[in-house]
């Protein structure tokens, strides 16, 4: 366990020196690396399908008409950790790209034998959201 624990710390660390500081979407994208299959992840975002659990998840505006009283807006991801408002962070399709990409390059350090398929799949998800 201290393992991981450390690896999240230094995952932190790789999104801050890339100036990238959302501590909820971080949190959020920390996890899937280490803890779910994170290529299936990599496609939930071209499928705008996360996963969602009570206390972890991402939701895409698109989900809500504009008039739904849950809409924060067109082109925006929200992503949630824990289970208050308070642990919401919201990212605009092009920050989008910027965490997952981040990501991306640190799963690809831990498992370079996934270079291949993570790096087509972030380009798939470069092409969907810089068209937004």
């Amino acid at each position: 366990m201290d393992h991981i624990f450390q690896d999240s710390k230094l995952c932190i660390e790789y999104f801050k020196k890339r100036n990238l500081h959302k501590s909820h979407v971080i949190d959020v994208l920390v996890e899937f690396i280490f803890l779910y299959d994170f290529q299936n992840i990599l496609k939930g975002f071209l499928k705008e399908d996360v996963v969602r659990r009570d206390t972890i998840g991402v939701v895409f505006s698109s989900e809500f008409d504009k008039d739904d009283e849950e809409y924060f807006g067109e082109n925006k991801v929200l992503f949630y950790y824990g289970t208050d408002e308070d642990g919401e962070d919201i990212v605009t399709h092009e920050e989008l790209y910027k965490y997952v990409k981040a990501a991306c390059e640190f799963y690809i350090e831990r498992h370079p034998e996934q270079s291949a398929d993570t790096e087509n799949l972030l380009l798939q998800i470069k092409a969907k959201y810089q068209e937004s």
